[in-house]
């Protein structure tokens, strides 16, 4: 065996051309998928804990039908769930906090706006979700000032209000019961997302609760994790635990359907980017094992006339086109693993244009981000090694029908 490693060593290398050029595409194939695999998972990883980070959080304790209908009747007791239970029995649950949010109309002087309306707790919920600390006015709610509430900026720009000023808000609470209060704007939201700026207000859970007429009730418990990648087992083994069927856990991908149908969608088309590059690759491979094979009938003529057995001849060729695979796949490795190395801890900034269009998404991107997790290499290594092993059965079934006469004489 050690022969015959030794022999298909310096086979390669016999044809240095050809073996540069099989090996040199698989280099490519490995280098341009797998840094498109890291660009594109630490780009997303980024957005998505920074898009999900800023409102939903990972996952959300709800009344289980709360997220379809959106209505105050299916709301949650606060004797309900013990967030410290919670937090003791399931240690990847990094902080928790409960949310108030309704619907109601924003009026001042001059204009009225529709609002989605959040009561939060001022002390917990920073450590769940960014939108507290996004206050343009660097103030924040404390619940000694429960009569104050943060605008949207866009929504106190069309309502002709400034940090001071005073809003008439009037809702259909619990039960129908209607609510009206007035509050002051103590500060304004800016996140980067027109829809969340055009249509928010954020209260305390207290005035919350007196607003809607529901006191000791909640619709949400938001709950932050130590990965938001694993949202979805974890929303699953959450579940299967809870002591009571009236509340469900809901992953953010299941509170924000549009950015993992965005995700998936990128996916999808960069797959068939990914196909039609592996296929050149796979032709490519398939084609220069012909060539050899072609090129080196009279030589596997000798061979089998000098009692080399066809299989051996088969393993030989296969073994040289494993080498060389393996050369490109190494090499390809090694060289991405390095540009991720340098790129992994800077971020490449984008344009303000590019920044602007992710905004228009909704969606807040800065910068290119890449990731250096060992699945970016997994696509790339498992394609190409089975294109190489389809092209290994060329050589296989060529060997069977050879005989050293014939390979003599058409040589």
């Amino acid at each position: 065996m050690l022969r015959l490693v030794k022999l298909a060593w310096r086979d390669i290398w016999r044809n240095r051309r050809r073996t540069l050029l099989t090996t040199g595409a698989v280099f490519f194939a490995v280098v341009v998928i797998s840094l498109a695999n890291s660009v594109q998972f630490g780009t997303y990883d980024a957005m998505e804990q920074s898009v999900v980070r800023l409102t939903t959080s990972e996952l959300q304790v709800q009344h289980p039908r709360f997220h379809e209908e959106r209505t105050l009747e299916h709301s949650l007791q606060e004797k309900a769930l013990d967030i410290d239970e919670l937090r003791l029995a399931h240690p990847w649950i990094v902080a928790a906090s409960r949310r108030l949010t309704g619907f109601g109309l924003v009026s001042s002087d001059s204009a009225s706006a529709g609002a989605l309306i959040m009561g939060v707790d001022p002390v917990h919920e920073p450590t769940v979700a960014g939108l507290l600390r996004l206050d343009s006015e660097e103030t924040t709610l404390t619940a000694n000032r429960p009569q104050s509430v943060l605008l949207g900026a866009v929504m106190a720009r069309n309502l002709g209000v400034i940090p001071g000023d005073s809003v008439v808000v009037l809702t259909q609470g619990y039960h129908n019961v209607m609510g009206a209060e007035v509050y002051a704007v103590q500060g304004l939201v800016r996140t980067g997302t027109p829809q969340m700026d055009r249509a928010t207000m954020v209260t305390t859970l207290t005035a919350a609760q007196d607003l809607f007429s529901m006191p000791g009730r909640y619709t949400e418990l938001v709950l932050r994790t130590d990965r938001h990648t694993t949202a979805r087992e974890h929303a699953m083994r959450l579940e299967s635990t809870l002591a009571t069927e009236e509340a469900a856990v809901l992953p953010w991908q299941v509170l924000m359907p549009d950015l993992d149908q965005m995700r998936r969608l990128d996916d999808a088309s960069n797959a068939i980017f990914y196909v039609f590059l592996l296929l050149l690759i796979g032709f490519e491979i398939f084609n220069t094992t012909a060539m050899s094979m072609m090129e080196r009938v009279r030589e596997f003529g000798v061979m089998m006339a000098m009692g080399l057995k066809p299989s051996l001849i088969s393993g030989l060729v296969a073994m040289e086109l494993a080498m060389k695979v393996l050369l490109g796949i190494g090499a390809g490795i090694v060289v991405t693993a390095g540009v991720v190395a340098i790129l992994a801890g800077e971020p490449i900034a984008l344009s303000q244009d590019m920044r602007e269009l992710y905004d228009d998404f909704g969606f807040v991107v800065d910068g290119l981000y890449f990731t250096s997790r060992p699945s970016i290499y997994a696509l790339p290594v498992v394609a190409v090694s089975i294109m190489s092993l389809l092209s290994m059965g060329f050589p296989i079934l060529k060997m069977r029908s050879f005989a050293p006469v014939k390979a003599l004489r058409a040589a």
